[in-house]
């Protein structure tokens, strides 16, 4: 028996599609975000790739790409903006001169430590209309998703 290729037409509804969800989940993290954070200049990716500077004290792009699964280019005019403000400071790697090697300023430092418990609350308000077994669940299906390997 031959499919007809319209056929799933009639069973496909945008509200019950992973990515329309995904989406739509993000913008509503994205608002709390943009409420909590005090520093209303600060963008979630600025901030990801602060916390990820932090947490590595200084590194590359390309380690910060990796780790915070920004690609390269918005990487580095995010990084860029940030040095601009006086957050990020850049220098050229001593052994491989190709590389720029990027570490938090005084300020950037000061900045990401004094923002990080608002971002927790802003995990905690997003997650909020699940209960706590939700939660786990739900932060494993979305690592578990956003780190699978095709």
């Amino acid at each position: 028996m031959e499919k007809n290729p319209m056929s799933h037409d009639a069973d496909y509804e945008l509200c019950n599609q992973i990515g329309h969800l995904l989406r739509r989940a993000y913008q509503r993290h994205t608002i709390i975000f943009q409420r909590e954070i005090p520093d209303d200049r600060l963008t979630s990716a600025q901030f990801a790739t602060m916390v990820t500077v932090h947490r590595l004290k200084e590194a590359p792009l390309v380690q910060i790409s990796a780790a915070t699964g920004i690609d390269h280019a918005t990487l580095r005019d995010i990084v860029m903006r940030l040095r601009k403000r006086g957050l990020l400071s850049i220098v050229q790697d001593r052994n491989d001169r190709r590389q720029r090697i990027v570490s938090l300023t005084a300020e950037g430092l000061a900045l990401v430590e004094s923002t990080i418990p608002s971002a927790a609350d802003v995990t905690a308000r997003t997650l909020a209309p699940l209960d706590e077994c939700e939660r786990i669940a739900a932060l494993h299906i979305l690592r578990k998703l956003a780190f699978f390997e095709d």
